[in-house]
């Protein structure tokens, strides 16, 4: 005669099930993070992409030149940072909102740029990820280094602070020590530095080089920086926005001659 079987769990079958979850929800935190870091790079490799075909597009109106390297008609100035070289793009239309400045796990922008013809509230402190390689052309070789996630330090190489992997703040890099590097041609991708740990620069290449300083024959250039440090916001609504200063306070139309937003001439020249 047979009997009918308890279909109730064992503890023993009980704890085999609850490990089994446990070991899978291990797997999927580290599988969902990874999922989640390049997905995000994907998309600061776009808004990479979008900036250089920006100033691509810019070059064709100023002779080949990008729009660090063009005096702004407002200002009567050189840009001194990036945020200042972007900001051009927007004045004359090139772009028409300033989302693609941003990248995720980054500095990003709040959407509002203020009103024309200055856009003032364009690209403040702490709205813009990407610095520049200053001086370059349309007609610079493709592989130079041109648009990168924000260094630590403008120096060539520039250098990234791996110890703030996965944080918001001035050089910080992606976990792993990678940051993402568009260039002359075009073209982005992520790239990995030398070190995890630490000031990092670009990995080293055959012959003491890196991409940077492959690209420019060994020979330095400038890095126009990030303006990391959101400063107050002082326009009353509906007015006409200002040029703005480097701590992002609207002042006074500048003095000829004079640097962004009246400030003094850059030591670096005009």
């Amino acid at each position: 005669m047979k009997t009918k079987r308890n279909q109730a769990f064992t503890l023993l079958e009980l704890l085999v099930v609850i490990t089994i979850i446990a070991i899978l929800a291990g797997l999927a935190g580290p599988a969902y993070n990874m999922v989640q870091t390049m997905a995000n790079q994907a998309k600061g490799v776009n808004n990479a992409r979008q900036i250089i075909l920006a100033m691509k597009l810019f070059s064709k109106d100023h002779s080949s030149q990008y729009p660090d390297s063009v005096p702004n008609p407002l200002t009567a100035s050189l840009a001194q940072n990036a945020n200042d070289a972007f900001r051009l793009m927007i004045q004359e239309k090139i772009v028409t909102d300033e989302s693609i400045f941003g990248c995720p796990a980054g500095f990003n922008p709040d959407g509002n740029i203020g009103l024309s013809p200055n856009y003032g509230y364009a690209l403040m402190p702490g709205e813009n990820h990407w610095a520049i390689t200053a001086g370059q052309t349309d007609s610079t070789v493709g592989n130079m280094p041109l648009v990168f996630e924000n260094p630590a330090t403008p120096s060539w190489p520039p250098l990234w602070n791996a110890n703030l992997a996965g944080k918001i703040g001035p050089g910080r890099t992606w976990t792993g020590g990678r940051i993402i590097i568009g260039r002359n041609d075009g073209s982005a991708s992520v790239e990995t530095l030398a070190d995890t740990k630490g000031m990092v620069g670009p990995k080293g290449m055959a012959g003491g080089l890196n991409l940077f300083t492959q690209a420019s024959d060994g020979i330095p250039q400038r890095v126009l920086p990030v303006i990391g440090n959101r400063g107050p916001s002082i326009c009353p609504p509906g007015e006409p926005s200002l040029p703005l200063a480097l701590g992002g306070v609207p002042v006074a139309p500048p003095v000829p001659g004079g640097g962004p937003s009246g400030l003094p001439p850059s030591p670096l020249g005009q």
